[in-house]
């Protein structure tokens, strides 16, 4: 098909013009139009929430495969496997659907190709494409196209921990390591051991791995935070600022108390007061240690903020009139920042050398980890998306192929990316053909190290330079009723700026309705904002949300309303157990949509893996004690203690298990024939399973359990036994995934195990089928992307958690580390102590931490945007307050430009305190919503009602159940087995077998008479010199496979000789183990037999590795079926087939392995005689197993 050209600016203003006249019911944006058809340049698209970014990027994908563009010449990036799978679904729509409206035959085989492609194109996860592209071209890195990918955190942890152990001893035993100890003793606390050393070095490497370049920016960047921040004179320009501002603002309203009517100036004889004497002195020392900070300079910070600090009050409040002002509270901030200062950077500097070693051991830990990552072959997505990187940066050829063959580069979520992404994107970019899509204020992975700044400075770039790139707004919403959009809107542009969110939240960012139809003027879908009355505080306060949301949700539900169109969204999981359970009770179905994780300590997989445990260690007392109480083996606590009494000795509780079942033990008459029988059941059990453990793999010992002690169905007959059999599944398919990894053995899997209890570090639950109609509950992080007609935004009150503020260290991708120093300050006081550890905030600290506070918050408030978009019809909020302070609230300070105070945003520690701060300071009808507070006289039983159609009981669904439905079931279950019966081989024959299958069947039984039965297998001795140097055996099918391929491989166009046979031999891509053991003798002598020169003679008629396909009779049944296989070669004469087959099977007579094969060779023959009507059929077995070469014909 013709390439068309793309449309010009012209042609897109025409056609806007076209779609606002146009009658159609939904019309086209004029921003949409463009975002679909420009082209010719960067272009990013700024799609607020609910805007149709999906419909754009669909529509534009559609505009480029129309004009005759292939679908693999577009690389589309989504953040998730399931919107990569969503896209490609409706892409596959929208083409089906052009296929069906055209009538020109080439637009048809154009369309009907791309849908075809679509499976294979390069739309998905940029992981997929790295995984994709590094396995393609993993020769030119030196690796394994085959490597694992390493998902499992438990998995990685293993390998972490196997090189740190290892690294660790040499720098404790290096020539700097009496600073090596004071480094890890700086970060240990008060601990003996380097856990808290081993978590900061594991966490820098998790850090470094988001860098395009993770070694050079431990070695350049790292430290360079700390090598910055040495003194006064490099104080952060911020801090300055800031202070100095504070300064002005605090002599301003210290001014505008004096001025207030009821302020007392002077005393009843007309002098000042002391109290008025007092603040003028302030105003007077804050002014004038402003001008001095603004003409001097930086060292005289600490004797100028000294002297302030003797000057203003400690507290945060003056009190005029018995009304409380707080004035002091910025400059407070400010005043404790500084006052430390000097001693912290005298003492900083020691960190130096202890920071050079920890670069220097993070570092080799990197490189010594990812080598055995490779040695393992099993890497993490960053180590491929570092290779895919290294790939293009250093293969020209390579990205340049990239590079022509996108005619678009396509990102969705762009405001999600991190940097290492970002440099991907610019290596198979061209430079002018990026298309990205985001929303900057739906920026919610900082955790996962993607930076919003991305998107903020192409933004800021594109809207300052339109020659750099194409900035496109999509503001309209046409997700969300008016309702919804007003109160979010209202709130943010008092909440949402550069300096807190990244984005000033003006009319470029403001939602707009997308269409007349939302437009709402009911009531009744105005914003809700309830809170719960804490002045009102009772033993129902801690479920009193809960009962809240009970009550709405069942008002609507009685107005008509599905359950699952209904959301409740949480900042994180720790309260879902117990709302789930409230509102259970009130009949109302929930679905989790996100499990928590706690796999690992679900009752049957604490029993499964304290069995696990048993088996690898019986002395272990408390994993054997829990096996025999578990209703495996149903010992009580009375046979326990009778066991016990068997010794009075401190000896392992399972010695003490083998004095009582052989009769030696202290207490042997406690010790009934009962119970004596039931210990050595118990100890058959764990001895055969001891055993099976040392020749097993451990998916299948842990099957064995599971059927020997029918364990499996057991759990499954027990209340939520679906999800307890599909945890026991997954343990034995995780232990399968474990060994697969390159572990092998029960003591690392259960070293692995432990491992992850003791770090807390729990798997998931299993996931399982969910009814379709329940009230969805779920975090806001999970529920971006989706809509909801009704959400609820519950926790409101809940803290944030500012756990990661609290460590000792923090990191910055711009400065690297901060730390907190522990510094002996004995020399700073009198004191007869060997020393005075101090931790300090070192400057770099301080300054990382005060970043990473702010942007952390700028999320937290992003966080809340996505929450509040979700709603299509009605948005509720849910929080818990005092009423009384509610109402007595006083107005919080804001800036010139309508937004409320930075210090006042910085100080917030929940949602609602943003929210109330808000309310509390600008006019409630701006906000469009209610505000109501809620006590337990609203959530009496009666007020919170009850549903109409509450979820029958198992007694009254049995009884809806008539005798009559059960007598049909019963009818309809005896004619299907009827019917199975009558059609049973065709029901269980497969209608497929390959030649392999089939051997078996014509296999000669042999005599059982005078022959003895072998248990289980057949054991075949072998005496010959184990292969020391292999690090797996050799198996016989490798050794065939690589067989097969050489001899496929191989000219016959020339005399075949012994050189020729090992040219070819190292083209192939088998292990060099398995090459060793060709060999290559015997095939060169075969090409001197007859059949070998005939073979060469006629090459050109020769066929190698060719399939065929018959029909064939099954004797028994009467059933066709097809057999499938592959010929290893065969040769066309005029008058007769040759048929040859190689056989590597060891022999010692080759009658054996004719009788073996003859009727597989007479199904070959068959099948060549009936395609090419030749009834002769010479078939040869070329045996190379045997001492030496044999050809012989099969009669």
């Amino acid at each position: 098909m013709k390439i068309k050209p793309f449309l010009t600016t012209e042609e897109i203003v025409s056609l806007q013009q076209i779609e606002a006249s146009s009658d159609k019911l939904q019309k086209r944006t004029p921003e949409q139009i463009e975002a679909i058809y420009s082209h010719g340049k960067n272009i990013l698209v700024s799609a607020s929430a609910g805007s149709g970014k999906t419909f754009v990027m669909i529509e534009r994908i559609f505009d480029i495969i129309s004009r005759g563009y292939r679908i693999d010449q577009l690389f589309i990036s989504t953040f998730t496997v399931k919107a990569a799978g969503e896209l490609k679904e409706r892409l596959e729509k929208k083409l089906s659907q052009a296929l069906t409206e055209t009538e020109d035959v080439e637009t048809r085989q154009h369309l009907s190709t791309q849908i075809q492609q679509l499976a294979l194109a390069d739309i998905g996860t940029m992981d997929a494409f790295t995984n994709k592209l590094v396995s393609r071209y993993a020769y030119l890195l030196g690796l394994s196209p085959r490597f694992r990918i390493l998902q499992e955190q438990s998995d990685r942890r293993l390998l972490q921990d196997e090189v740190f152990s290892e690294l660790f001893p040499s720098y404790l035993e290096g020539k700097s390591s009496r600073d090596f100890v004071r480094l890890v003793s700086n970060f240990s606390a008060n601990r003996k051991d380097s856990k808290a050393f081993q978590e900061v070095v594991y966490a820098i490497y998790e850090f470094s791995q988001s860098m395009p370049n993770p070694k050079a920016w431990i070695k350049d960047i790292l430290l360079s935070g700390h090598s910055k921040f040495l003194n006064l004179d490099h104080l952060p320009e911020s801090w300055v600022e800031q202070l100095l501002a504070t300064l002005e603002q605090t002599a301003d309203a210290v001014e505008n108390l004096t001025q207030l009517p009821d302020y007392p100036q002077v005393t009843k004889a007309n002098k000042p007061t002391a109290k008025y004497k007092n603040h003028l002195q302030q105003i007077q020392t804050l002014r004038e240690t402003r001008e001095q900070l603004l003409n001097g300079d930086k060292s005289s910070f600490s004797q100028l903020l000294a002297h302030l600090t003797q000057v203003l009050p400690t507290g945060e409040e003056v009190t005029v009139n018995k009304v409380a002002y707080p004035i002091y509270t910025a400059i407070q901030f400010h005043l404790a920042r500084f006052r430390h200062l000097e001693t912290i950077l005298n003492y900083q500097g020691q960190a130096s050398p202890l920071l050079a070693i920890l670069r220097d051991f993070i570092d080799d830990f990197s490189q010594q980890f990812l080598q055995l990552k490779i040695q393992e072959n099993a890497l993490e997505f960053s180590d491929i998306s570092h290779f895919a990187i290294e790939l293009l940066e250093n293969h020209e050829q390579l990205r340049q192929q990239f590079q022509d063959g996108y005619v678009e580069v396509m990102v969705d979520e762009y405001q999600d990316n991190n940097h290492l992404q970002e440099r991907l994107l610019d290596l198979l970019s061209n430079g002018r053909n990026r298309f990205m899509v985001g929303d900057i204020k739906q920026s919610i992975y900082r955790f996962r190290q993607s930076d919003p700044n991305i998107f903020k400075s192409q933004f800021d770039r594109y809207q300052t330079n339109p020659d750099q790139g194409q900035l496109i707004l999509l503001k309209e919403n046409f997700r969300s009723q008016s309702s919804v959009l007003d109160t979010t809107n209202a709130f943010f542009r008092r909440l949402m700026d550069e300096s807190i969110g990244d984005v000033r939240y003006d009319q470029s960012h403001q939602l707009l309705v997308g269409s007349p139809a939302q437009e709402v003027t009911d009531k009744q879908f105005q914003t809700q904002f309830y809170l719960y009355d804490l002045d009102q505080k009772d033993e129902q306060s801690e479920v009193g949300e809960a009962d809240l949301i009970a009550r709405e949700i069942i008002k609507l539900h009685q107005q008509g309303v599905n359950f699952d169109q209904i959301c409740l969204l949480v900042p994180s999981r720790t309260a879902n157990d117990k709302l789930t359970k409230i509102l259970s009770q009130y009949g109302i179905p929930v679905v989790v949509d996100e499990q928590a994780k706690n796999y690992l300590q679900s009752i049957e997989v604490m029993v499964m893996l304290d069995t696990l445990r048993t088996i690898n260690n019986p002395l272990n007392d408390y994993p054997l004690v829990a096996l025999l109480r578990s209703p495996m083996f149903a010992f009580n606590e009375d046979d326990l203690a009778r066991i016990a009494l068997q010794s009075k000795e401190k000896i392992p509780f399972y010695q003490k298990l083998q004095l009582a079942i052989t009769h030696e033990g202290e207490a042997i008459d406690l010790i009934d024939v009962d119970l004596e029988q039931r210990l050595k059941k118990f100890n058959h059990c764990l001895d055969k399973w001891r055993q099976a453990a040392k020749v097993k793999r451990l998916y299948h010992l842990i099957w064995q359990i599971y059927e020997e002690k029918f364990y499996y169905d057991y759990v499954g007959a027990l209340p939520k036994g679906q999800q307890a059999q599909a945890n026991l599944y997954a343990l034995a398919s995780r232990a399968h995934l474990f060994e697969q990894t390159g572990f092998k053995g029960l003591t690392r899997f259960i070293q692995m195990i432990d491992k992850v209890l003791a770090n807390q570090h729990d798997l998931a639950n299993v996931e399982l089928p969910v009814n379709q109609n329940a009230v969805n509950l779920m975090t806001i992080h999970k529920s971006k992307g989706l809509e909801f007609d009704y959400v609820f935004v519950l926790n409101l009150a809940k803290e944030f958690n500012k756990q990661s503020s609290r460590q000792s260290f923090t990191l910055s991708r711009d400065l690297g580390l901060g730390i907190q120093y522990v510094a002996d300050m004995k020399a700073e006081f009198d004191t007869n102590l060997a020393s005075l550890p101090v931790s300090l905030d070192t400057l770099a600290y301080q300054v990382i931490k005060e970043q990473n506070d702010l942007a952390d918050l700028s999320e937290r408030l992003r966080l809340l945007y996505v929450a509040m978009t979700r709603a299509k019809k009605k948005l509720y909020l849910i929080g818990q307050a005092s009423q009384e302070k509610f109402t007595s609230r006083e107005a919080s300070p804001k800036t010139a430009e309508g937004y409320l105070a930075v210090n006042v945003r910085q100080s917030a520690s929940s949602f609602q305190d943003l929210l109330l701060a808000t309310l509390a300071t600008f006019p409630q009808k701006d906000f469009a919503l209610n505000l109501d507070f809620v006590g337990p006289d609203d959530l009496t039983p009666d007020k919170i009602g009850q549903l109409d159609d509450c979820p029958l009981t198992i007694d009254e669904i049995l009884n809806e159940n008539s005798q009559a439905q059960f007598a049909q079931a019963l009818r309809d279950l005896e004619a299907a087995l009827t019917y199975n019966k009558k059609f049973e081989a065709a029901i269980t024959l497969p209608s497929v077998r390959t030649p392999s299958q089939l051997k078996s069947l014509y296999q000669p039984v042999t005599e059982l008479e005078g022959v003895a039965i072998l248990d289980k297998e057949d054991i075949r001795l072998d005496f010959s010199l184990p292969d020391f140097k292999s690090s797996k055996p050799l198996s016989p099918a490798a050794l065939g496979s690589a067989t097969h391929q050489l001899m496929q491989l191989l000219p016959l166009s020339e005399q075949v000789d012994l050189s020729q046979l090992k040219t070819t031999l190292a083209q192939l891509d088998v292990d060099k183990n398995v090459k060793r053991h060709i060999d290559l003798g015997k095939l060169a002598a075969f090409f001197q037999t007859d059949l070998g020169l005939l073979l060469q003679r006629h090459h050109h008629l020769v066929q190698r590795e060719a399939p065929f396909s018959m029909l064939h009779q099954d004797e028994a049944s009467g059933e066709d079926y097809i057999i499938r296989g592959i010929l290893d070669g065969y040769l066309v004469l005029d008058d007769r087939i040759i048929l040859f087959d190689y056989k590597t099977d060891r022999f010692s007579d080759k009658q054996v392995l004719i009788n073996r094969y003859r009727n597989q060779m007479t199904l070959y023959a068959q099948a060549l005689s009936q395609s090419y009507q030749i009834e002769t059929v010479e078939k040869y077995l070329i045996l190379l197993g045997g001492k030496q070469l044999e050809v012989v014909q099969v009669p």
